[in-house]
């Protein structure tokens, strides 16, 4: 009796597992992401790996910048976007060296001179010929 007993608890176990299983898949942000890989991948995760997945997707947040300017250019038949950021950097420095983005002065040196010269020429041309 015991073992019958316990059989039919298994059962139900796995009655009710397939049930939270059916929920966690009916999810659209589940059926979103795991249809953009391979369905042997997808089904090795588990449901606690899915929602740390989701969880983590879901713990970003929208940046605000003080400087934002995002504006739809049309040209032609198409049209273009231009998008404008200026704000604090908020990652770590490691990361952002990581990233290749630290260059430290000889970016600034450069970046500088891209918008110095270019002026400095249209200035003298601008002198010598008005």
């Amino acid at each position: 009796m015991a073992l019958a007993e316990l059989d039919s608890r298994k059962r139900n176990s796995t009655d009710e597992s397939a049930g939270s299983k059916r929920k966690k898949d009916s999810d659209p942000f589940i059926k979103h992401y795991f249809s953009r890989i391979s369905p042997d991948v997808a089904a090795t995760f588990s449901d606690e790996q899915k929602h740390a997945i989701k969880q983590m997707f879901g713990a970003r947040e929208i940046a605000r910048h003080p400087v934002e300017f995002r504006r739809s250019i049309p040209f032609g038949r198409h049209r273009f976007y231009l998008i404008f950021l200026s704000g604090r950097e908020r990652r770590a420095f490691d990361r952002v060296k990581a990233e290749g983005q630290a260059t430290g002065y000889v970016a600034y040196a450069l970046a500088g001179a891209f918008w110095l010269v270019p002026s400095v020429a249209i200035a003298a041309l601008l002198y010598f010929f008005s």
